[in-house]
C-alpha cells in the first residue's frame, strides 16, 4: 500500500474512532508482522505493544539470552508514537525523540510496554512508557516527544 492509500486509510478509521480497525491496520503492516510486535488499543490512553513469539533476531549480544536493545528501541517507537493517535485530527504525525533508561535485562520470553501522553504543548505531544518482562517487572523505561500536525 502506497502512502496516499495508508493515509486515507487510517484518516477514514482515526475520523471514525474506529481503533479495533486501527489496531488490525498496524498489526497487519510489514513491520509489525516481521519484528512480532502486536499492537493493542483496548485503551486509546494506554497504548500497549507486545512481543510474545520470541525469533532468534529478537535476542542481542554474542550468544545472550536477553532481548536486544534494538528491539527495545523499535517497540518504545511504535507504543509512544502510538499516543499520538488521539491528536491525528491536526494531521500527521511521527516520534521526534525517544529517551531509553534500560534497567535490567529483558529475558528471552514474552514482554510488553504501555504508554500514556503526559502533556501536549502545541504541535508536541510529550509521553511516556515503561516496558515489563513477563513476571510484570519493569525493565525499562522511555519518554519520548510526537510531533503533530506534519505535513
Amino acid at each position: 500500500m502506497n502512502n496516499d492509500n495508508f493515509s486515507n486509510v487510517m484518516s477514514k478509521h482515526i475520523d471514525g474512532e474506529n481503533w479495533n480497525e486501527i489496531e488490525r491496520f498496524f498489526n497487519s503492516s510489514d513491520f509489525s508482522k516481521h519484528m512480532g510486535i502486536t499492537v493493542i488499543l483496548d485503551e486509546l490512553e494506554n497504548p500497549k505493544c507486545e512481543i510474545a513469539n520470541i525469533k532468534p533476531f529478537h535476542l542481542g549480544g554474542i550468544g545472550q539470552n536477553y532481548i536486544n536493545g534494538a528491539i527495545i528501541s523499535a517497540m518504545f517507537d511504535l507504543v509512544i508514537g502510538l499516543t499520538g493517535l488521539k491528536y491525528s485530527s491536526s494531521g500527521n504525525f511521527a516520534t521526534s525523540n525517544i529517551n531509553i533508561q534500560l534497567l535490567k535485562p529483558v529475558e528471552n520470553n514474552y514482554f510488553y510496554a504501555t504508554a500514556k501522553c503526559n502533556r501536549k504543548i502545541g504541535r508536541r505531544v510529550f509521553s511516556e512508557s515503561t516496558l515489563f518482562n513477563v513476571k510484570n517487572e519493569p525493565c525499562a523505561y522511555a519518554t519520548g516527544e510526537i510531533r503533530i500536525g506534519l505535513k
